[in-house]
């Protein structure tokens, strides 16, 4: 989208005195506590009104595997999303699908998991969400040198994400205890993925 931008980790953030172009549209990663926080809420708010519900874990803000990514349209939050990179400690799609997931894991792979995506639904920019994921496919693999990507999602939302953003379904229909709905495992390869 025109007039949409991904800062780096240099720590270029909006800056939310800022005035932008009508429709502006800003992804950057979130650093600081008020920006974790507005994520947060966003979350939060959305998952509330879709009737899920929010596990009381809070996230890690200094994992250095995740990354929160946070959507800015004329200054205003709008989406967010979290990008994990797969450790030690694992992935929560491990919670539920655990075989697919180890056949994922090959030496040449490094997983990133999507979660805590939320889009305000007030927001005019019908490719917003488009955006938001195209800049943290480029954010996860040029900082965490990604090459695949795996999200739950709603069954009723998995067309959805295999038509727009290439996934497949790996994963039978399961309930997530997370947000006490029924969710499916989505895979994506960024392999060749032009920007």
């Amino acid at each position: 989208m025109p007039g949409s931008h991904i800062l780096d980790q240099a720590g270029l953030l909006p800056d939310f005195g800022q005035t932008f172009e009508p429709a502006e549209l800003l992804v950057a990663p979130a650093v600081t506590y008020q920006q974790h926080r507005a994520c947060s809420a966003l979350v939060r708010r959305m998952y509330a009104w879709r009737g899920y519900r929010m596990s009381s874990a809070r996230q890690i803000i200094e994992n250095p595997n995740h990354a929160t990514l946070g959507a800015w349209m004329d200054g205003e939050l709008v989406a967010t999303l979290t990008a994990s990179r797969d450790s030690s400690a694992g992935l929560l799609a491990d919670n539920l699908y655990a075989e697919e997931m180890a056949k994922l894991r090959k030496p040449s792979h490094v997983l990133c998991e999507v979660t805590r995506l939320a889009v305000d639904l007030n927001s005019p920019d019908p490719e917003l969400l488009k955006s938001l994921f195209r800049s943290s496919y480029k954010y996860a693999r040029a900082i965490f040198g990604v090459t695949d990507v795996v999200i739950e999602v709603n069954p009723r939302h998995a067309r959805y994400y295999r038509r727009e953003f290439g996934f497949s379904q790996i994963g039978s229909v399961r309930t997530c205890p997370r947000v006490d709905a029924p969710a499916v495992l989505l895979h994506r390869s960024l392999g060749n993925l032009r920007f």
